[in-house]
């Protein structure tokens, strides 16, 4: 990976992080409950704190967009879980508490395996070309994922479980907005026309407004952890399996390799489970802080 690259998705993630603590900031505040997303989002739009946080998330945008036209969907998708880190340090700032063993935890668990995942695996670009009949299927399977998962979270009496859907859901949207931003600019860096991506600019856009709604709603639905670690994981894990799998990014496939990049997604993957539920990061972000931070 590139050190531009690697720059580029870290400010993204810190950029990223600070949108969604005054977001969900933003989100929690509106009272009484809308009854849909869209007022939601009109309501949103009066809070100055909220627009912060999209005029951050936009920041973030600009920089994730520039770190994809240099390095894979894999590598920059993987840097992105950093923003956990940020909003953790977000917390601090906020609440001036100490950090416990249990965020220090979470935040070396995440920084080792990231490191372990990029250095085992290596990923390397692929071809980021998208057949019409492969674009189809893609459609149609976000759009059964995305049915299935909001269906399944308006249907869910436990608050938890929808903040988690609902989280999970903006993840797939935004994870796929992240393929049509690396084919986009892969091919226009090629000097295609842009004419022939409309199509591409079109469903960049439905998932960008979609992972912006969805992500608002499921700050509203749960704790703060359950809305936000399925974000965090899902992104980089929806957009690396079509890097893979669609895109053929390349990954060392010796036996010691692959047992390294496993461990380093084990522990990126801990290490998300407990900044996600950390206090310091529910009390930056504007959810109760926990009575053991109020008291310190």
């Amino acid at each position: 990976m590139s050190t531009i690259a690697l720059a580029l998705a870290l400010l993204a993630a810190i950029a990223g992080a600070g949108a969604a603590v005054f977001q969900s900031r933003g989100a929690r505040s509106v009272t009484p409950p809308p009854s849909n997303a869209a007022r939601l989002l009109l309501l949103l739009l009066r809070k100055p704190i909220w627009l912060l946080g999209a005029g951050l998330a936009g920041v973030s945008g600009a920089f994730h967009a520039g770190a994809l036209s240099r390095g894979s969907l894999v590598e920059v998708e993987s840097i992105m879980v950093t923003s956990l880190l940020f909003a953790l340090a977000l917390g601090i700032v906020v609440t001036e508490a100490r950090v416990s063993l249990r965020d220090w935890f979470g935040a070396i668990a995440t920084i080792v395996g990231l490191v372990m995942f990029l250095l085992f695996a290596d990923p390397q670009d692929g071809v980021y070309t998208i057949p019409t009949r492969t674009a189809i299927i893609g459609v149609f399977t976000f759009a059964i994922v995305m049915t299935v998962l909001v269906g399944c979270a308006m249907r869910s009496k436990t608050p938890n479980v929808r903040a988690s859907l609902f989280g999970a859901s903006a993840a797939v949207s935004l994870g796929s907005a992240a393929v049509m931003l690396k084919v986009i600019d892969t091919n226009l860096a090629n000097h295609n026309q842009v004419l022939t991506f409309l199509p591409a600019l079109a469903f960049l856009g439905v998932c960008e407004l979609g992972a912006l709604l969805l992500q608002q709603v499921a700050f509203r639905q749960g704790s703060l952890a359950a809305a936000l670690a399925p974000f965090i994981g899902g992104n980089p894990l929806v957009a690396g399996a079509v890097g893979i799998v669609v895109f053929n990014e390349r990954f060392h496939h010796s036996l010691g390799d692959l047992l390294g990049a496993l461990a380093g997604i084990g522990l990126v993957v801990a290490g998300i489970v407990v900044l996600a539920a950390s206090p310091l990061v529910a009390a930056g972000s504007g959810e109760t802080a926990d009575p053991e931070i109020q008291a310190s």
